[in-house]
């Protein structure tokens, strides 16, 4: 409770850089499955 009240700023910063991170990674993820399915050759 007390690091909740302790750093509010930390932790909107981490909100800001989930909002960032999670659409990259989820495209990211979509880039791979694609070319994990794609033929090799």
């Amino acid at each position: 409770m007390a690091e909740w009240s302790k750093a509010p700023d930390s932790s909107s910063g981490l909100r800001e850089k989930a909002w960032v991170q999670i659409p990259l990674l989820t495209a990211f993820a979509f880039l791979q499955q694609v070319q994990l399915t794609k033929p090799l050759h």
